[in-house]
Protein backbone atom coordinates (compact mmCIF):
# COMPACT_ATOMS: atom_id res chain seq x y z
CA UNK A 1 0.00 0.00 0.00
CA UNK A 2 2.96 2.29 1.08
CA UNK A 3 4.74 1.67 -2.83
CA UNK A 4 1.37 2.39 -4.12
CA UNK A 5 0.70 5.92 -2.54
CA UNK A 6 4.20 6.52 -3.14
CA UNK A 7 4.63 5.89 -6.76
CA UNK A 8 1.06 8.11 -6.92
CA UNK A 9 2.73 10.73 -5.27
CA UNK A 10 5.72 10.59 -7.62
CA UNK A 11 3.61 10.63 -10.34
CA UNK A 12 1.50 13.55 -9.53
CA UNK A 13 5.01 15.52 -8.57
CA UNK A 14 5.62 14.99 -12.14
CA UNK A 15 2.87 15.77 -13.73
CA UNK A 16 2.71 18.96 -11.80
CA UNK A 17 6.35 19.94 -13.06
CA UNK A 18 5.43 19.58 -16.96
CA UNK A 19 2.49 21.19 -15.71
CA UNK A 20 4.54 24.15 -14.87
CA UNK A 21 6.89 23.86 -17.49
CA UNK A 22 4.26 24.32 -19.72
CA UNK A 23 3.30 27.84 -18.23
CA UNK A 24 3.99 30.90 -20.23
CA UNK A 25 5.19 29.24 -23.55
CA UNK A 26 3.84 31.33 -26.13
CA UNK A 27 1.11 29.99 -28.52
CA UNK A 28 -1.30 31.50 -31.15
CA UNK A 29 -1.35 31.61 -34.96
CA UNK A 30 1.94 34.13 -34.83
CA UNK A 31 4.35 32.57 -32.65
CA UNK A 32 7.46 30.94 -34.13
CA UNK A 33 9.82 28.42 -32.66
CA UNK A 34 13.94 27.71 -33.21
CA UNK A 35 15.53 25.03 -31.84
CA UNK A 36 19.07 25.18 -31.14
CA UNK A 37 21.17 22.36 -29.60
CA UNK A 38 24.31 22.92 -28.03
CA UNK A 39 26.75 20.57 -27.35
CA UNK A 40 30.27 20.87 -24.82
CA UNK A 41 33.77 20.33 -25.69
CA UNK A 42 34.02 18.18 -29.26
CA UNK A 43 37.58 16.99 -30.12
CA UNK A 44 37.36 15.43 -33.08
CA UNK A 45 41.31 14.40 -33.12
CA UNK A 46 43.87 12.81 -31.46
CA UNK A 47 46.93 14.18 -29.30
CA UNK A 48 49.96 13.98 -31.20
CA UNK A 49 51.55 12.00 -28.03
CA UNK A 50 49.02 9.14 -29.01
CA UNK A 51 49.87 9.06 -32.56
CA UNK A 52 53.70 8.87 -31.44
CA UNK A 53 53.52 6.17 -28.65
CA UNK A 54 51.31 3.44 -29.60
CA UNK A 55 47.74 3.79 -28.34
CA UNK A 56 46.56 4.22 -31.97
CA UNK A 57 44.88 1.82 -31.61
CA UNK A 58 42.50 3.37 -29.25
CA UNK A 59 42.80 6.22 -31.28
CA UNK A 60 39.91 8.76 -32.57
CA UNK A 61 41.46 8.25 -36.03
CA UNK A 62 41.49 4.81 -35.60
CA UNK A 63 37.43 4.52 -34.94
CA UNK A 64 37.08 7.37 -37.98
CA UNK A 65 39.04 4.93 -40.60
CA UNK A 66 36.88 1.88 -39.05
CA UNK A 67 32.89 3.63 -38.50
CA UNK A 68 33.34 6.92 -41.13
CA UNK A 69 32.29 10.44 -40.93
CA UNK A 70 29.45 10.11 -39.43
CA UNK A 71 30.17 7.58 -36.95
CA UNK A 72 30.86 10.62 -33.48
CA UNK A 73 27.23 11.90 -34.07
CA UNK A 74 25.36 8.21 -34.93
CA UNK A 75 24.06 8.30 -31.60
CA UNK A 76 21.99 12.20 -31.40
CA UNK A 77 21.84 12.28 -34.74
CA UNK A 78 18.02 12.03 -34.75
CA UNK A 79 17.80 15.25 -32.53
CA UNK A 80 20.47 17.25 -34.05
CA UNK A 81 19.07 16.66 -37.70
CA UNK A 82 15.28 17.54 -36.70
CA UNK A 83 16.37 20.97 -34.99
CA UNK A 84 17.42 24.09 -36.66
CA UNK A 85 20.91 24.87 -35.21
CA UNK A 86 23.24 22.58 -33.54
CA UNK A 87 26.07 24.16 -31.99
CA UNK A 88 29.37 22.91 -30.49
CA UNK A 89 32.82 24.13 -29.19
CA UNK A 90 35.55 22.48 -31.28
CA UNK A 91 38.08 22.31 -29.24
CA UNK A 92 41.27 20.79 -32.06
CA UNK A 93 42.81 22.56 -35.03
CA UNK A 94 41.95 20.57 -38.39
CA UNK A 95 45.11 20.32 -40.53
CA UNK A 96 46.64 17.13 -42.21
CA UNK A 97 50.25 18.73 -41.91
CA UNK A 98 51.84 21.67 -39.75
CA UNK A 99 54.78 23.19 -40.98
CA UNK A 100 55.70 24.76 -37.95
CA UNK A 101 55.80 22.12 -35.63
CA UNK A 102 53.76 21.48 -32.32
CA UNK A 103 54.47 21.41 -28.71
CA UNK A 104 55.60 18.71 -27.10
CA UNK A 105 52.66 18.67 -24.85
CA UNK A 106 50.35 15.94 -24.56
CA UNK A 107 47.46 18.26 -24.83
CA UNK A 108 47.96 19.54 -27.80
CA UNK A 109 45.05 17.78 -30.27
CA UNK A 110 44.58 17.88 -34.26
CA UNK A 111 42.12 15.56 -36.45
CA UNK A 112 42.76 15.76 -40.47
CA UNK A 113 41.30 18.76 -42.77
CA UNK A 114 38.67 16.27 -43.80
CA UNK A 115 37.59 15.88 -39.85
CA UNK A 116 35.49 18.55 -40.82
CA UNK A 117 33.11 16.44 -42.73
CA UNK A 118 32.54 14.74 -39.22
CA UNK A 119 30.39 17.73 -38.49
CA UNK A 120 28.68 18.27 -41.66
CA UNK A 121 27.54 14.23 -41.27
CA UNK A 122 26.50 15.13 -37.68
CA UNK A 123 24.13 17.66 -38.67
CA UNK A 124 26.03 20.35 -37.04
CA UNK A 125 25.57 24.07 -38.03
CA UNK A 126 27.88 26.20 -36.03
CA UNK A 127 31.44 25.94 -33.93
CA UNK A 128 32.55 27.97 -31.15
CA UNK A 129 36.62 28.39 -31.52
CA UNK A 130 37.73 30.88 -28.84
CA UNK A 131 39.28 28.08 -26.94
CA UNK A 132 43.01 27.56 -25.76
CA UNK A 133 43.37 24.42 -28.37
CA UNK A 134 42.78 26.20 -31.58
CA UNK A 135 46.13 28.07 -31.18
CA UNK A 136 47.82 24.62 -30.74
CA UNK A 137 49.52 25.15 -33.67
CA UNK A 138 50.32 28.86 -34.08
CA UNK A 139 48.57 30.94 -36.80
CA UNK A 140 49.02 28.17 -39.19
CA UNK A 141 46.51 25.54 -37.62
CA UNK A 142 44.13 27.84 -37.02
CA UNK A 143 43.94 29.26 -40.38
CA UNK A 144 43.92 25.81 -41.76
CA UNK A 145 41.00 25.05 -39.06
CA UNK A 146 39.09 27.67 -40.97
CA UNK A 147 39.74 26.95 -44.35
CA UNK A 148 38.55 23.31 -43.08
CA UNK A 149 35.49 24.27 -41.89
CA UNK A 150 34.56 26.86 -44.42
CA UNK A 151 34.85 23.81 -47.31
CA UNK A 152 31.83 22.02 -45.69
CA UNK A 153 29.88 24.84 -45.31
CA UNK A 154 30.58 25.32 -41.47
CA UNK A 155 29.86 28.49 -39.78
CA UNK A 156 32.44 29.29 -36.64
CA UNK A 157 32.85 32.33 -34.56
CA UNK A 158 35.40 32.98 -31.74
CA UNK A 159 37.40 35.68 -30.28
CA UNK A 160 40.75 34.31 -29.92
CA UNK A 161 44.50 34.14 -30.89
CA UNK A 162 44.16 37.06 -33.74
CA UNK A 163 40.80 35.27 -34.81
CA UNK A 164 37.89 38.02 -34.34
CA UNK A 165 35.09 36.05 -36.09
CA UNK A 166 30.98 35.81 -35.14
CA UNK A 167 28.40 34.09 -37.15
CA UNK A 168 24.94 34.71 -38.28
CA UNK A 169 22.95 31.75 -38.72
CA UNK A 170 19.09 32.54 -40.31
CA UNK A 171 16.05 30.54 -39.88
CA UNK A 172 13.17 31.62 -42.02
CA UNK A 173 14.04 35.47 -41.28
CA UNK A 174 15.10 34.70 -37.80
CA UNK A 175 18.75 35.50 -37.14
CA UNK A 176 21.18 34.40 -34.14
CA UNK A 177 23.76 35.70 -34.01
CA UNK A 178 27.14 33.65 -32.20
CA UNK A 179 30.13 34.95 -30.67
CA UNK A 180 33.01 33.42 -28.31
CA UNK A 181 35.00 34.43 -25.72
CA UNK A 182 38.05 33.30 -24.65
CA UNK A 183 39.19 34.54 -21.32
CA UNK A 184 43.05 35.04 -20.99
CA UNK A 185 44.78 35.77 -17.97
CA UNK A 186 47.22 38.84 -18.87
CA UNK A 187 45.31 42.04 -18.44
CA UNK A 188 46.12 43.22 -21.51
CA UNK A 189 45.11 40.16 -23.53
CA UNK A 190 41.70 40.90 -21.07
CA UNK A 191 40.99 44.07 -22.36
CA UNK A 192 41.70 43.40 -26.01
CA UNK A 193 39.51 40.44 -26.08
CA UNK A 194 37.11 41.77 -24.75
CA UNK A 195 36.93 44.89 -26.94
CA UNK A 196 36.79 42.57 -29.87
CA UNK A 197 33.82 40.66 -28.07
CA UNK A 198 32.05 43.76 -27.90
CA UNK A 199 32.49 44.80 -31.52
CA UNK A 200 31.17 41.16 -32.53
CA UNK A 201 28.06 41.72 -30.44
CA UNK A 202 27.41 44.89 -32.23
CA UNK A 203 27.61 43.53 -35.60
CA UNK A 204 25.73 41.08 -34.89
CA UNK A 205 22.88 43.67 -33.24
CA UNK A 206 23.47 45.95 -36.66
CA UNK A 207 22.65 42.81 -38.98
CA UNK A 208 18.91 42.70 -37.08
CA UNK A 209 19.96 39.42 -34.94
CA UNK A 210 16.95 38.64 -32.67
CA UNK A 211 18.81 36.53 -30.64
CA UNK A 212 22.63 36.31 -29.42
CA UNK A 213 24.42 33.38 -28.18
CA UNK A 214 27.90 33.83 -26.19
CA UNK A 215 30.07 30.85 -25.95
CA UNK A 216 32.77 31.62 -23.08
CA UNK A 217 35.82 29.17 -22.65
CA UNK A 218 37.14 29.71 -19.15
CA UNK A 219 36.58 27.61 -15.20
CA UNK A 220 38.48 24.63 -13.74
CA UNK A 221 39.04 21.26 -15.51
CA UNK A 222 36.86 18.69 -13.79
CA UNK A 223 36.06 20.89 -10.88
CA UNK A 224 32.41 20.09 -9.75
CA UNK A 225 31.55 23.94 -9.18
CA UNK A 226 31.49 27.01 -11.49
CA UNK A 227 34.31 29.96 -10.70
CA UNK A 228 33.91 33.38 -10.08
CA UNK A 229 35.59 34.01 -13.09
CA UNK A 230 32.46 32.38 -15.12
CA UNK A 231 30.01 34.17 -13.05
CA UNK A 232 32.25 37.28 -14.40
CA UNK A 233 31.77 36.45 -17.95
CA UNK A 234 28.35 35.89 -17.54
CA UNK A 235 27.87 39.27 -16.40
CA UNK A 236 30.10 40.74 -18.89
CA UNK A 237 28.38 38.73 -21.67
CA UNK A 238 24.85 39.80 -20.90
CA UNK A 239 26.03 44.02 -20.59
CA UNK A 240 27.25 43.43 -24.22
CA UNK A 241 23.58 41.37 -25.40
CA UNK A 242 23.85 38.27 -25.30
CA UNK A 243 20.43 36.48 -24.58
CA UNK A 244 21.87 32.88 -23.52
CA UNK A 245 25.29 32.40 -22.28
CA UNK A 246 27.44 28.78 -23.17
CA UNK A 247 30.38 27.60 -20.89
CA UNK A 248 32.52 25.27 -21.72
CA UNK A 249 36.27 24.22 -20.98
CA UNK A 250 35.50 22.28 -17.09
CA UNK A 251 34.74 18.89 -18.95
CA UNK A 252 32.19 18.22 -16.32
CA UNK A 253 28.54 19.36 -16.09
CA UNK A 254 27.93 22.60 -13.89
CA UNK A 255 25.44 24.50 -12.93
CA UNK A 256 23.00 27.05 -14.45
CA UNK A 257 22.15 30.29 -13.64
CA UNK A 258 18.61 32.14 -15.09
CA UNK A 259 18.34 35.83 -14.16
CA UNK A 260 17.39 39.01 -16.18
CA UNK A 261 15.75 36.55 -19.32
CA UNK A 262 19.19 34.99 -19.66
CA UNK A 263 19.94 31.65 -19.20
CA UNK A 264 23.85 30.43 -18.59
CA UNK A 265 24.88 27.05 -18.45
CA UNK A 266 28.45 27.56 -16.96
CA UNK A 267 29.60 23.76 -18.62
CA UNK A 268 27.56 21.44 -20.58
CA UNK A 269 30.68 18.79 -20.42
CA UNK A 270 32.57 16.91 -22.77
CA UNK A 271 30.80 15.45 -26.34
CA UNK A 272 32.65 13.14 -28.33
CA UNK A 273 36.23 13.83 -27.12
CA UNK A 274 39.37 12.63 -28.80
CA UNK A 275 41.43 13.80 -25.87
CA UNK A 276 40.99 10.69 -23.65
CA UNK A 277 41.37 7.25 -24.95
CA UNK A 278 40.09 5.59 -21.39
CA UNK A 279 42.89 3.20 -22.14
CA UNK A 280 46.31 4.98 -21.81
CA UNK A 281 44.71 7.82 -20.18
CA UNK A 282 41.47 7.97 -17.63
CA UNK A 283 38.59 9.04 -18.98
CA UNK A 284 37.86 10.82 -16.30
CA UNK A 285 34.12 11.78 -16.33
CA UNK A 286 31.61 10.31 -18.37
CA UNK A 287 28.16 12.18 -17.93
CA UNK A 288 27.60 15.31 -20.31
CA UNK A 289 24.28 16.79 -20.99
CA UNK A 290 22.85 18.23 -24.46
CA UNK A 291 21.26 21.55 -23.67
CA UNK A 292 18.43 22.15 -26.21
CA UNK A 293 16.89 25.68 -26.39
CA UNK A 294 13.35 26.66 -28.11
CA UNK A 295 13.39 29.93 -28.81
CA UNK A 296 10.13 31.51 -29.20
CA UNK A 297 9.32 34.63 -31.49
CA UNK A 298 6.15 37.01 -32.06
CA UNK A 299 6.78 37.48 -36.16
CA UNK A 300 10.33 38.43 -35.64
CA UNK A 301 10.17 39.57 -31.90
CA UNK A 302 12.00 37.38 -29.32
CA UNK A 303 9.75 36.28 -26.38
CA UNK A 304 11.74 34.12 -24.81
CA UNK A 305 13.15 30.68 -24.40
CA UNK A 306 12.59 27.13 -23.02
CA UNK A 307 16.04 25.09 -21.56
CA UNK A 308 15.50 20.84 -21.85
CA UNK A 309 18.14 19.00 -20.19
CA UNK A 310 19.23 15.61 -22.17
CA UNK A 311 21.80 13.90 -20.15
CA UNK A 312 24.19 11.39 -22.39
CA UNK A 313 27.49 9.64 -21.32
CA UNK A 314 30.40 10.60 -23.79
CA UNK A 315 31.00 7.12 -24.60
CA UNK A 316 28.64 3.91 -24.87
CA UNK A 317 31.59 1.81 -23.98
CA UNK A 318 32.72 3.72 -20.58
CA UNK A 319 35.60 3.25 -18.89
CA UNK A 320 36.92 2.96 -22.33
CA UNK A 321 36.19 5.76 -25.01
CA UNK A 322 34.10 4.97 -28.07
CA UNK A 323 34.36 8.60 -28.70
CA UNK A 324 30.21 8.50 -29.87
CA UNK A 325 27.94 9.91 -27.01
CA UNK A 326 24.63 8.67 -26.13
CA UNK A 327 21.70 9.86 -24.47
CA UNK A 328 20.60 7.79 -21.10
CA UNK A 329 17.90 7.45 -18.67
CA UNK A 330 16.85 6.17 -15.41
CA UNK A 331 19.45 6.43 -12.84
CA UNK A 332 22.24 7.06 -15.27
CA UNK A 333 19.80 10.13 -16.19
CA UNK A 334 19.62 11.32 -12.63
CA UNK A 335 23.48 11.32 -11.66
CA UNK A 336 23.38 13.81 -14.75
CA UNK A 337 21.11 16.19 -13.13
CA UNK A 338 22.38 15.51 -9.86
CA UNK A 339 25.66 16.81 -11.12
CA UNK A 340 24.30 20.08 -12.64
CA UNK A 341 21.92 20.88 -9.69
CA UNK A 342 24.64 20.64 -7.10
CA UNK A 343 26.26 23.66 -8.32
CA UNK A 344 22.97 25.30 -9.19
CA UNK A 345 22.62 27.00 -5.48
CA UNK A 346 18.55 27.25 -4.61
CA UNK A 347 17.72 27.29 -8.20
CA UNK A 348 15.73 24.08 -8.34
CA UNK A 349 15.75 22.26 -11.91
CA UNK A 350 12.21 20.33 -12.90
CA UNK A 351 13.40 16.59 -13.01
CA UNK A 352 14.14 14.59 -15.64
CA UNK A 353 11.58 12.30 -17.62
CA UNK A 354 12.42 9.26 -19.62
CA UNK A 355 11.23 10.70 -23.18
CA UNK A 356 11.00 13.96 -22.60
CA UNK A 357 14.28 14.93 -21.00
CA UNK A 358 14.07 17.69 -18.23
CA UNK A 359 12.08 20.27 -19.40
CA UNK A 360 12.91 23.63 -17.71
CA UNK A 361 10.36 26.76 -17.33
CA UNK A 362 9.89 28.84 -20.06
CA UNK A 363 12.11 31.70 -19.68
CA UNK A 364 10.67 35.32 -21.30
CA UNK A 365 12.50 38.04 -22.68
CA UNK A 366 11.79 40.98 -20.15
CA UNK A 367 14.33 43.83 -21.86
Amino acid sequence: MKKTICLILAILCLLSCLSAAAEGVPTGENIRKVTLSCTGDALIGASERVRRNGAGTYSYDTYIEKYGYAYPFAGLYDMFSKDDITFVNLENVLADEIKGGFSKSHLVFRGPADYAKILTAGSVEVVNLANNHTENYGTEGMDKTVAALEAEGIGYSGTTFGLNAYYIHEVGGIKVGFVGLYPRYNAKDRKKNQAQAQACFDACKDAGCQVIVASIHCGGEYQKKHADMQEKYEKLCKSMGAHLVIGNHPHVPQGIHVADGVTCLYSIGNFTFGGNTGVDEKLTVIQSYVAQFDLYFDGDTYLGHQLTIWPIHISGTAPENNYQPVLVSGEDAEKVMKLIQNDCGRFKLNPYVDGQGAVQEFVPWGK
